[in-house]
């Protein structure tokens, strides 16, 4: 019998698109490591281990740090679902598109979008203006008119400084396929006791079970509840690229992704194109954006985002934040917006 694969060709894309990132090849190895049972004590050490990873990525010591099976929107959501009760208010900060989303779930967990309130849900880096959010200052401010602070770090998280505990962030969320460099598919949360607390005083459980994180860090604690079974292979590949992260080094990490957006901002600059945003994600505004991107993938397997005002998320992450590979995108752009 022939060995089952994949019946065509899949090419390889540079991911220009602001997330996800091609990972490294080591963390596609990792991806090959045998399935085992999720509660085999060979795979409970491995989840131990990656606990300890994501809490030195995260700079914390927060006892409620791991990851959930799911996308980084999920992570907000988690966090909502557990923490809210009907009518519940939420102040909500960042571009409008980001609010709205995050208002939507919001209500949906029974919560009040409000210009003020015990919550306050911000991004790190705005995934639609590229804004970094000055989070130790925000978290002060939160903390005088008491309310928890919680942060998506998704296009940050490992691409430009972050403190969790330094900066007293009372819960910090990010998916784990953007400068962190694991497949697509899981989500890091971490939160602290102030946050806990709140989620132990509820007095009716969790709208929904699978995004219950008074659950899942049952799951993820020596209690081992069984609430699903982890997608083992991403937990692996996961495992690699913290660890990878871990030996290059978070100063050094942030410094490569730094040295890389300033190359990638003059050699757009340089192109006419105007870029905005504070790094690792920038935005630029392209004439004829859709056919530009069609072609750029089309003849130099480039993949880039494109709005439909005509505005290009770019940036190189993870393993692709190489100044080699900036080189490579400014000349297939020259190619094309010519």
């Amino acid at each position: 019998m022939p060995a089952a694969s994949i019946d065509r060709a899949v090419p390889r894309r540079l991911l220009v698109l602001g997330g996800p990132s091609t990972p490294d090849e080591r963390v596609l190895v990792a991806l090959t490591t045998p399935v085992i049972g999720q509660f085999d004590p060979a795979f409970t050490a491995i989840m131990d281990e990656v606990m300890q990873l994501a809490r030195a990525v995260l700079l914390t010591r927060n006892a409620g740090c791991f990851p959930i099976s799911a996308l980084p929107s999920a992570g907000i959501e988690a966090l909502l679902n557990t923490l809210l009760q009907d009518g519940d208010r939420v102040r909500i900060l960042g571009s409008p598109a980001f609010k709205d989303a995050v208002a939507d779930i919001t209500v949906r967990c029974g919560g009040t979008p409000a210009e003020s309130g015990p919550l306050t849900v911000a991004p790190h880096v705005d995934p639609d203006t590229g804004e970094a959010w000055p989070l130790a200052d925000l978290a002060r401010e939160c903390h005088q008119h008491d309310s928890l602070l919680l942060v998506d770090a998704t296009h940050s998280l490992g691409g430009r400084e972050l403190r969790t505990d330094d900066w007293q962030l009372d819960a910090v969320v990010a998916g784990v396929d953007y400068c962190i460099g694991a497949p697509s598919g899981m989500t890091l949360v971490t939160y602290a006791e102030a946050v806990q607390a709140v989620m132990q005083r509820r007095s009716t459980p969790p709208r929904t079970s699978y995004l219950d994180l008074l659950q899942l860090q049952a799951y993820w604690s020596p209690e081992r509840l069984n609430h699903h079974t982890a997608p083992t292979s991403l937990v692996y590949g996961l495992h690699a690229a913290l660890s990878l992260l871990i030996e290059e080094g978070l100063e050094a990490r942030w410094a490569r992704h730094t040295q890389v957006t300033q190359a990638l901002r003059a050699g757009l600059t340089g192109l006419g194109l105007q870029p905005r945003g504070d790094g690792p994600l920038l935005l630029a505004q392209v004439p004829d954006a859709a056919a530009r991107r069609q072609q750029l993938l089309a003849d130099h397997g480039i993949s880039v985002r494109a709005s439909l005002d005509g505005i290009w998320r770019i940036a190189l992450l993870g393993a692709d934040a190489q100044p080699h590979l900036v080189r490579q995108l400014l000349a297939a752009l020259r190619d094309v917006l010519s």
